[in-house]
């Protein structure tokens, strides 16, 4: 690095003299040569040979350039002698080369040697700044990279003085945080990125930064308009010559990574669907809490009557809906410190420390009419539930959790059927009331299906089956889509099979209710074709159930002589004729020939005009 010349006119009489010189020149840290005033070398102290590399006979009456000046600096060398001749006394920085051509950093001194105001010569000093140099270099270096690492940095930075006012900021900062330089220059930053109640933790930080203590930690801050994020927080003092002079405060936006690891946690020890805690967390909690000083300790459990029967009837995303607000509905009647948790798909607990029998019996009414008040679809809240305490923490917990559960599902036993019946009721209310011609359909199809089996003389009791199949045959199109039922033109290929499901769902709701499980076969072969060519299951003939091909006649029968969205009803005629055609394909010869033949003997009194 060059610096501008030190220049200083010398008086002859301010000048030492040679003798006076002597002395120094030999003892000299620095390398030391005298030249004539024809820049020749005249006489070299130690340290120019150590330094230089040349003996003194290698270099005596040489020209001093020649010897330690590189080719690229042979005109500011020769400025210097020139000003050095006039009693110049010059001071610079430079390079000059050793005997092997290596450039050294030196700072150069030329003192001018004056006899009566003659220029006589000059002694000229090299001193070594190489190591200082490539330490300087190394320090500008580093800074241009820190600043470079600082302006650009992804992590807001923040740079203070030892009273914690804020000197400088990044572009990061500015970012994050909302603030300019210029609105917070000279300001504290603690109060300007922490909330009141949090002032005091934060300070203390900043502080033991003070201190020289590094810092790392997590927390929020908050942006100029109050904005939070969760950051990691490093603090970095700056220290001269042992003293605290400052620091920074880097804040690294951690906000997504710590959303993500309390996701993480939160979906380990809750259930996805209803928020409640897990099976994990409670069993968890179960072992934890089991000390003497939380007893008596009750646990309550419950499982949801019906859900299977609101799943088939309505679909799975009803079921959840149906658990979510089973749900909803127990966590809005706890109380604190008691802990919900779903078990299973149905099962739900509660677990009450310090709670006795009576009051968790209490609690366990107070849960049974809150669900009672509650609707689903028209369909009544219900659930089955078990109740027991343990007073002693040496009662394993399996045995109280074993003795809640048969309890439950003695409960069940008993209330489930009932449930199961009302929500079946609801259900074909549902079904009646969102579509006025399914009902219509069922009322007919139910007629007619009690006039077949009467002429094909079946006893009452397969009377009455039949017209109750008839009622409920089409019970499986409660999940079917309105939009689809009520379509006015030609269904496509999707919606045709979403039709074609519902004998299948028709027979998983039927199934679910004892009085009905036997029907449910019924329904389930009821497009089932003669030929085989039907659905579900594409059987044939006698082993299709005869109450199913029954139904089939009557179903369709009715579907020809009613009005449909997609056309008008046929005549009665027409529709005997659509039966006689598909005899043996579609439909059992017999049960159609019985079936217009009784027809036709009630003198057309079924006639749709």
């Amino acid at each position: 690095m060059k610096r501008a010349f030190y220049s200083n006119k010398l008086q002859e009489g301010g000048l030492m003299r040679f003798n006076d010189y002597d002395q120094l020149f030999h003892a000299s840290l620095d390398a030391m040569v005298r030249i004539d005033n024809e820049s020749n070398i005249l006489e070299v102290n130690r340290r120019f040979i150590d330094f230089f590399g040349y003996s003194s006979e290698d270099i005596l009456h040489r020209k001093l350039d020649d010897v330690v000046v590189c080719a690229a600096l042979r005109e500011e060398s020769a400025l210097l002698d020139q000003r050095i001749s006039t009693g110049e006394l010059i001071t610079m920085d430079s390079t000059r080369m050793d005997r092997h051509g290596v450039e050294h950093h030196v700072f150069i001194t030329g003192i001018p040697i004056i006899e009566n105001k003659t220029y006589k010569g000059a002694y000229v000093i090299y001193r070594n700044r190489t190591m200082e140099v490539e330490s300087e270099r190394k320090l500008l270096n580093q800074k241009v990279t820190f600043e470079s690492l600082f302006r650009n940095s992804n992590d807001a930075i923040v740079h203070i003085d030892v009273h914690q006012r804020v000197i400088d900021i990044n572009e990061r900062f500015e970012t994050l945080f909302e603030y300019t330089l210029e609105e917070i220059k000279g300001e504290k930053v603690d109060p300007l990125i922490s909330r009141i109640d949090f002032l005091d933790e934060t300070t203390e930080l900043t502080d033991r930064l003070m201190s020289g203590e590094k810092i790392v930690v997590e927390g929020l801050r908050y942006s100029k308009n109050g904005y939070s994020r969760m950051y990691l927080v490093q603090g970095v003092p700056i220290v001269a010559a042992g003293t605290v002079i400052g620091g920074y405060g880097i804040y690294t936006d951690i906000t997504e990574r710590k959303n993500a690891e309390n996701e993480v946690i939160y979906m380990s020890y809750h259930d996805q669907l209803t928020g409640l805690y897990n099976r994990r967390f409670f069993e968890e909690e179960f072992n934890r809490l089991n000390t003497q000083r939380h007893m008596p300790m009750s646990l309550i459990m419950g499982d949801v009557n019906g859900l299977k029967l609101v799943n088939d009837a309505f679909g799975h995303e009803a079921g959840d809906e149906f658990l979510k607000r089973i749900a909803s509905t127990l966590r809005d009647n706890y109380r604190e410190g008691e802990l919900i948790a779903r078990l299973s798909g149905d099962e739900f607990v509660i677990l009450l420390p310090n709670t006795t029998t009576e009051t968790s019996e209490r609690i366990l009414q107070r849960l049974k009419l809150a669900l009672s008040c509650e609707r689903f679809r028209g369909i009544e809240l219900s659930m089955s539930f078990g109740c027991s305490s343990k007073i002693d923490q040496a009662e394993p917990n399996s045995v109280l959790f074993k003795r809640v559960e048969d309890m439950m599902y003695r409960h069940k036993l008993v209330e489930s059927p009932k449930v199961k019946g009302e929500i079946f009721e609801s259900v074909i209310k549902i079904l009646h009331a969102k579509n006025e011609r399914e009902e219509l359909h069922s009322m007919s199809v139910s007629l007619y299906c009690g006039e077949i089996a009467e002429a094909l003389g079946m006893n009452p009791r397969f009377l009455l089956e039949m017209k109750t199949l008839g009622w409920l045959h089409d019970i499986g199109k409660i999940a079917i889509s309105d939009s689809i039922l009520d379509k006015p033109g030609a269904l496509t290929e999707e919606e045709w099979k979403e039709v074609k499901k519902h004998p299948e769902i028709g027979y998983r709701i039927l199934n679910s209710v004892h009085e009905f499980t036997e029907l449910s076969g019924f329904v389930l072969h009821h497009h089932e074709w003669y030929d085989g060519s039907g659905y579900p299951k594409g059987i044939a003939g006698e082993d299709i159930p005869i109450q199913s091909r029954i139904l089939a006649v009557a179903d369709a029968y009715e579907a020809m002589v009613s009005d449909r969205t997609y056309r008008e009803a046929l005549s009665q005629e027409e529709a005997i004729e659509e039966l006689r055609v598909h005899k043996g394909d579609q439909f059992d010869p017999n049960i159609v020939d019985i079936f217009v033949s009784r027809l036709r003997g009630k003198q057309n009194i079924w006639k749709k005009e």
